[in-house]
């Protein structure tokens, strides 16, 4: 049997037990409702910023492509390259080709254009010794503009590309790419990225033909 003094504790303790289960949650999970809602509209602030980010960068990419009048680039590098103390020391000869990819109408606002850039250089010293090849290829476009001045227009793509030297593949290189005029083509490659070795000037080439 049970006393009056057991029985009276024991009520007071399911009391407790269910004051406890019914109050806790208002106040606990509800501030980590509220922290958790905070955290949502952060990342949610986060990703569109970064969104409307690419869809600006994807525009001025389509704009400036769209504007030239021309998908399809070939011709010859011919160009005189430094060595390391900016002497002329380096015949740089090859083919290259560059075709461009606009996205359709539908697409522009979502689909950047893209391009692609490739060539195989054969270069050698003045006095005929120590020839090699480099090839330039895998260019991935992220920006490119153009401009008219004088009737002299320059049209500028900026990426990068994976350039062979005699070790290995240089993945990622920093590359600029001009057409001048649509007769002539300038290769910028970083020279930190590539030891140095194409010099301290741009590779030169001609521009053969374009298509539309």
């Amino acid at each position: 049997m049970y006393s009056s003094q057991n029985i009276i504790l024991f009520g007071i303790f399911v009391t407790l037990i269910t004051t406890i289960v019914l109050v806790a949650p208002v106040g606990f999970p509800n501030n980590h409702f509220a922290i958790a809602q905070a955290s949502d509209k952060t990342r949610m602030g986060m990703v569109n910023t970064s969104s409307n980010n690419t869809l600006a960068s994807t525009n001025s990419l389509n704009n400036a492509i769209n504007k030239l009048n021309f998908t399809n680039v070939i011709g010859i590098i011919s160009s005189l390259q430094n060595d390391a103390s900016g002497k002329p020391t380096w015949i740089a000869s090859g083919q290259f080709q560059m075709l461009l990819f606009k996205p359709r109408v539908a697409e522009q606002k979502l689909q950047p254009a893209f391009a692609t850039f490739s060539t195989l250089l054969s270069m050698v010293h003045l006095n005929g010794t120590t020839l090699h090849q480099h090839s330039i290829s895998d260019f991935k476009l992220t920006n490119a503009n153009s401009s008219t001045t004088n009737r002299y227009s320059i049209v500028t793509f900026n990426g990068t590309a994976t350039v062979t030297l005699t070790d290995s593949p240089h993945l990622n290189v920093p590359i600029s790419i001009k057409i001048m005029n649509s007769h002539t083509i300038s290769l910028w490659i970083d020279p930190t990225k590539v030891q140095n070795h194409f010099g301290n000037t741009p590779i030169y080439g001609i521009v053969l033909s374009q298509g539309g």
